[in-house]
């Protein structure tokens, strides 16, 4: 039997004929029952074009401003490749290594991560000048101490005493200069401690 290949030149006879379907040169990265299922659904393409792309910025814009990283201890909603998880850090000062015998942090800063995580009567304490007890762990040397948080009434800002001097500049040979970070341990329920950078290094 005879068999006629289909071209161009000699197209199929009779009416149930059909003309080849047109190739396409879309570029898609969906495939066609896929997107027939987004179609069912209410899903449609986005196509680039010049307006798609000036909405698309508008979007970018729009989804960057909402995600601004929260104040607490909870997560971060924007991508970042590192998340530094030392919130609280100083660079120590003269006046943090001298007879005074307390580390100062500044009120706001203390009071958006530090004060959150302890308890309501810890707060009240602190907040109040009467001072509460904080466990830190030295994540350098793996040893626990312990220092007091409290509020400083003349300038309106905290500072964590005790035995700050002895456990922490003399033990650390802390240095003017020096950076250190505190984080909350919600493993132990204490704050972590490390010195982050040496004034020489």
């Amino acid at each position: 039997m005879h068999h006629e290949l289909w071209s161009p030149q000699n197209p199929p006879h009779g009416n149930n004929s059909h003309e080849p379907s047109s190739i396409s040169t879309e570029l898609s990265l969906i495939s066609s029952t896929f997107q027939s299922t987004c179609n069912h659904v209410g899903i449609t393409r986005t196509h680039y074009s010049s307006g798609s792309k000036r909405n698309n910025r508008k979007n970018i814009k729009k989804i960057c401003s909402n995600n601004k990283e929260s104040q607490y201890w909870g997560c971060s909603t924007s991508l970042e490749l590192y998340d530094n998880p030392w919130k609280i850090k100083k660079v120590l000062t003269t006046s943090d290594l001298g007879k005074l015998n307390r580390l100062l942090f500044g009120a706001e800063l203390l009071e958006n991560l530090m004060l959150p995580v302890l308890g309501v009567a810890a707060q009240r304490d602190a907040e109040s000048g009467m001072g509460t007890p904080i466990r830190v762990w030295d994540v350098d040397t793996m040893s626990m101490h312990m220092l007091i948080l409290k509020r400083w009434a003349s300038f309106k800002n905290y500072v964590l005493i005790g035995k700050w001097n002895h456990e922490f500049v003399r033990r650390r040979e802390l240095k003017k200069g020096d950076e250190i970070g505190l984080q909350w341990d919600s493993y132990r329920h204490c704050f972590n401690f490390s010195v982050l950078k040496r004034t020489n290094e």
